[in-house]
């Protein structure tokens, strides 16, 4: 567990995609997060979660359609994509959430 300090210094950002194994821009997603998981290594905690799997959490989380991206800083929303988003639009979104 970080100290207050450390979250301070360097504020957890997460962003989790809720997608579909059948969904082909799901695939189109994935593919630029990885590119951006690479850019963002240890700054940035990327997560992905099969909405149809993981139903109940899909629910939880209000996912209607897929993609679905969630960009939090600190637990705390910052953004939210509902369907494909461009990787320049998302790298700009995290850099925005990191500072």
């Amino acid at each position: 567990m970080r100290s207050q300090d450390e979250r301070a210094a360097f504020p957890e950002v997460v962003l989790t995609e809720f997608y579909t194994e059948a969904c082909g821009f799901c695939r189109e997603e994935a593919m630029i997060l990885e590119e951006l998981a690479e850019v963002f290594a240890r700054k940035v905690e990327f997560r992905r979660i099969d909405a149809q799997v993981e139903g109940r959490l899909a629910e939880e989380q209000v996912v209607f359609n897929v993609p679905t991206l969630i960009l939090e800083r600190d637990g705390e929303l910052v953004e939210r994509f509902n369907g494909f988003v461009a990787g320049e639009r998302l790298e700009r979104a995290i850099r925005d959430a990191l500072r």
